[in-house]
């Protein structure tokens, strides 16, 4: 073979992308002293007598011996490797390893041939992927295509989560030194459970022992299920890395804001929501960090290769991945939020396309999936805490469950969590800002806290409209999109529709000096702070604006504007609009956003308390 045709195989090592050199005529199995000095020298060496000559006969500078776990897709094996010194190989897997792994070479088309029954581990009579899909409403050909495209991504449906090297979690410190915690005390059965989920996760190649100037405690918390205390699977395992934390730069990289997200998911007829399993151990700690992830325990010190849970910065990271990996599809069918990826699609033909496309790139980046909290093919499902369907986007009734649920506020502090809570769902609710102006009068500064008729009423009102909320209509991007606009003295407002069916309604109060405004600005600030809350929809696209005042459909060729209009209507000119006159009792919907409103409330900013985790 020339030195371009030589078999060669991607492998991990102790989950490090290596190239390694397949080669029948080597009896043992070798990495390069670069290689473990550059990624494995967490790992202790063992002193070897034994004497390594090339196939020429002259000696190799023999460095000792190591131990490693291998992966080649599904197969893994802890491994032992001889270190050689000026080698021009990062890996060389011998006979010994060929005899272990029976992973066979096909020499017809020169190159390394891995066949998937050979590096899978699976049992003697192969299953086929079992995934539910009775409340997918497909016919018999449809399951039976979209069953034979889950059989060609086997693996992507891995019991065992998938490792990526597409970003490492990196562990920036700077100059700090390194951070030490005791081990936290634990009763005998808890220990027992510690134990047991450090030998699982070393079986696993999640964790490795190591010898490390780093050290934080391990915390065990009760999961909520039924299992009695002294069962393993009763507790998450999790380490205290506060410390750490404290002295980590956090990463530049931004989670998408959630309201943008279902602003960009067009109609749709078929979708499936994917979960990736275990996510974040799917991501591999950057090799030079590995130390710094060290936890102790009463059976010494280990480290994390994959990255886990508690990390700061490890939420950006991994969206940074999927957003690579996913970057060829994002905002053509695909929507992603961290583990939680929607795939939309006009029909059925289009949705087997669309899934083979995402199955491809989730595999070729080394990801798996959970068939368990995966949804395929449905025609209305959950995503994001709401309820997406081909009719358009609503409220799922188990997250306001637990807003209509609440008992009155008690305090001010009480008062804004609710607000915060039901704020979310403010795009809903028509006269959202309406029915909570008591409750924004509790909110203001130094207001004392009197909880008031009107108080309760309006508690009441907004927990009851939220249980009749209406189904927002998802964007057609081909249909004419209507901006309806309002202001009075005290706030704007706003309702974007398509065919007469609301895309969402939005309303804020105005500040000190916007309440000076003339009547002419202030309705020109409601149009544009319009355009700039729905801007994601329409964008370049026409948008024809609705509005009760006729002076603003002549703005742009008005003569005396004052700085701030002429300012406004140069802002104006950046979007297509379509002016249109309405008077007021036929823009009924937005007026009444407009009497009395409360401040925006960013729903982003509450996915934490509405949003279910998915681990």
């Amino acid at each position: 073979m020339t030195p371009v045709e030589l078999p060669y195989v991607p492998i991990l090592l102790n989950e490090t992308f290596i190239t390694a050199l397949w080669d029948t005529g080597a009896e043992k199995s070798f990495i390069s002293e670069e290689v473990y000095r550059n990624y494995f020298s967490y790992r202790p060496r063992q002193k070897t007598k034994d004497r390594v000559v090339t196939a020429q006969g002259a000696p190799c500078s023999h460095l000792g011996r190591v131990e490693l776990q291998i992966r080649i897709r599904e197969f893994q094996k802890p491994w032992e490797f001889h270190i050689l010194d000026n080698v021009q190989y990062q890996c060389i897997l011998g006979i010994d390893f060929m005899k272990a792994s029976r992973l066979t070479l096909d020499f017809d088309q020169k190159s390394l041939i891995i066949p998937d029954h050979l590096i899978t581990q699976m049992p003697k009579e192969e299953k086929l992927i079992d995934i539910d899909l009775t409340e997918s409403k497909l016919d018999d050909e449809q399951q039976r295509q979209l069953k034979a495209l889950f059989n060609n991504f086997k693996g992507l449906f891995s019991d065992q989560p998938g490792l990526t090297h597409v970003v490492y979690h990196e562990i920036d410190t700077g100059d700090k030194g390194p951070v030490v915690s005791r081990p936290y005390k634990y009763d005998r059965v808890k220990q027992g459970i510690i134990d047991y989920h450090i030998d699982k996760m070393l079986r696993d190649g999640t964790i490795c022992p190591i010898n490390s100037p780093y050290a934080s405690p391990v915390v065990l918390t009760r999961k909520n299920n039924d299992l009695p205390p002294d069962s393993p699977e009763a507790y998450r395992f999790a380490i205290d890395y506060r410390k750490l934390n404290g002295i980590t730069k956090y990463p530049r990289y931004p989670l998408p804001v959630i309201d943008d997200l279902l602003t960009n998911i067009p109609h749709t007829n078929v979708m499936s929501t994917l979960d990736l399993g275990s996510g974040y151990f799917q991501l591999a700690i950057s090799p030079m960090d590995i130390e710094k992830t060290a936890f102790i325990t009463r059976n010494g010190t280990f480290a994390f290769l994959r990255m886990p849970f508690g990390l700061s910065g490890a939420a950006p990271n991994f969206q940074k991945a999927i957003d690579i990996i996913l970057q060829p599809v994002i905002g053509r069918f695909v929507s992603v939020y961290m583990d939680d990826d929607i795939i939309t699609s006009p029909s059925f033909k289009d949705h087997l396309d669309h899934l083979t496309q995402v199955f491809t790139l989730l595999r070729n980046a080394g990801l798996t999936l959970n068939k368990e909290k995966c949804h395929f093919a449905r025609d209305k499902l959950k995503y994001l805490g709401l309820i997406i369907s081909k009719e358009g986007i609503e409220t799922d009734n188990k997250k306001i469950r637990a807003i209509t649920e609440m008992k009155p506020p008690k305090n001010n502090r009480e008062v804004s969590k609710f607000l915060g809570m039901t704020g979310w769902y403010q795009k809903f609710i028509p006269r959202y800002a309406d029915i909570c102006e008591p409750l924004y009068q509790l909110k203001k500064k130094g207001a004392k806290f009197n909880w008031s008729r009107e108080a309760q009423d309006s508690f009441d009102q907004i927990k009851r409209t939220l249980t009749e909320a209406p189904i927002l209509q998802l964007p057609n991007f081909s249909e004419q999109f209507n901006l309806f606009t309002d202001a009075s003295g005290v706030g704007i407002g706003a309702v974007l529709q398509q065919n007469q069916k609301p895309i969402a309604f939005a309303s804020r109060t105005l500040n000190k000096a916007e309440r000076n405004y003339t009547v002419t600005e202030r309705e020109c600030l409601a149009v544009i702070w319009a355009l700039n809350k729905f801007k994601t929809y329409f964008g370049p696209l026409p948008v024809k604006v609705i509005t009760d005042h006729a002076a603003l459909t002549k703005l742009t060729n008005g003569k005396n504007l004052s700085s701030r209009m002429i300012r406004w209507a140069l802002k104006l000119s950046e979007f297509n609009i379509e002016w249109e006159n309405r008077p007021g009792v036929q823009n009924v919907v937005a007026d009444l956003l407009s009497r009395n409103p409360v401040d925006s409330v960013e729903g982003s900013k509450f996915r934490a308390q509405l949003l279910e985790p998915s681990q």
